[in-house]
């Protein structure tokens, strides 16, 4: 990504108040990361109750009940949201040009294209799945694909900071 495409976005980031907090408040940038690092942690364990499930090999836990995790995950990716955001404004022009965070920011909408399919696609199905039925093909295959891309998300992240632009 060259400069002139992210400058007035990165710019605007960078002045708000939010970005100020961030870089002029010591314990603020790790305060953050910590609560990222938690709400990650809650977020990827609610959905690997849920994907697992519907795969098959936790044919052992209620399909309604692990439906229940949906909220509790929503929740977790809207703690991340807000703190990647405040990351995002502490130093923008570190961010946007790195390829990691490039493809992580990728693969965050390929992972909301996913869940949508999932929601308006699979989602009342499942609930009336009977104890240990077998879901849908198209619903493991779902299930599958949101494991794969929160790694690929969890991965690129952990690569931000290590990545030369």
């Amino acid at each position: 990504m060259d400069y002139e495409t992210y400058e007035p976005l990165a710019t605007w980031f960078e002045s708000t108040w939010v970005g100020d907090q961030m870089r002029n408040i010591f314990w603020l940038f790790p305060m953050m990361e910590t609560i990222h690092f938690i709400g990650l942690t809650i977020m990827f364990g609610s959905l690997l109750v849920i994907d697992v499930r519907v795969i098959g090999f936790g044919r052992f836990i209620n399909m309604n009940a692990s439906m229940k995790f949906i909220p509790i995950a929503i929740g977790a990716f809207s703690i991340n949201l807000i703190t990647g955001l405040a990351f995002l404004c502490a130093d923008p022009f570190r961010y946007f040009p790195n390829i990691a965070f490039q493809w992580k920011m990728g693969l965050v909408v390929i992972a909301g294209l996913n869940a949508l399919w999932f929601w308006f696609g699979e989602h009342q199905e499942l609930k009336s799945l009977a104890d240990g039925e077998d879901a849908p093909f198209r619903a493991k295959v779902i299930a599958a694909l949101s494991i794969a891309i929160w790694v690929g998300v969890i991965i690129f992240g952990r690569m931000i900071p290590y990545v030369e632009y």
